[in-house]
């Protein structure tokens, strides 16, 4: 059975489903998938699940929701476009789980000041929990050298801030696309 029928005939399935918690069947099917050739039909699960519950208010700041979003940017080739168009839906406001995954991305690219705007978002967010994004951004800090209380403030000079905040004038849009795992294209425009 190909990947694409497979996923069909589990969302068929959960067309049956009467809980209050439909996240959780889809965290077993994930599972399963991972067990099954090497989880090669991951990747297009993920993109579902994620496609799913987007707009999903009680699942925003679910933490195995947030990690299925991050599990998910993994398989892409830019990650950020991901990280960018969950966080503009509102998901992973509250968690510092995406934060983290999200300033390690633009540190991995040597985006150091934009990896600082995240992490100062986090704080400002109260991303819980919040010893993790204490914890990662002083070991942040100590890989990049940077001192741990910079007299600047990165969000007020980041391209991040403008992205983010609704408060300011719209500055020039930065369009990126990325090429899902299942065919389909994932557009962030900020």
């Amino acid at each position: 059975m190909d990947t694409l029928s497979y996923i069909q005939l589990f969302e068929e399935s959960m067309s049956l489903y009467t809980g209050d918690d439909p996240l959780d069947p889809w965290g077993s099917f994930v599972v399963y998938l991972e067990s099954q050739d090497g989880g090669r039909e991951l990747p297009q699960a993920l993109d579902r699940l994620v496609q799913e519950f987007l707009n999903v208010e009680k699942y925003a700041n679910d933490i195995r929701y947030v990690n299925y979003c991050i599990r998910c940017a993994s398989f892409y080739p830019e990650p950020v476009a991901v990280y960018n168009h969950v966080f503009s839906k509102g998901v992973g406001t509250r968690t510092a789980a995406l934060y983290v995954s999200w300033a390690k991305q633009f540190e991995q690219h040597g985006k150091i000041e934009q990896a600082e705007a995240v992490f100062q978002r986090a704080l400002e967010n109260q991303a819980q929990p919040g010893e993790t994004v204490l914890n990662e951004h002083r070991q942040f800090h100590i890989r990049n050298q940077a001192p741990a209380s910079a007299s600047r403030t990165p969000l007020q000079t980041s391209n991040l801030t403008n992205q983010m905040s609704s408060q300011r004038e719209p500055a020039a849009q930065y369009k990126a696309s990325a090429e899902c795992p299942s065919g389909g294209i994932v557009t962030t425009t900020t």
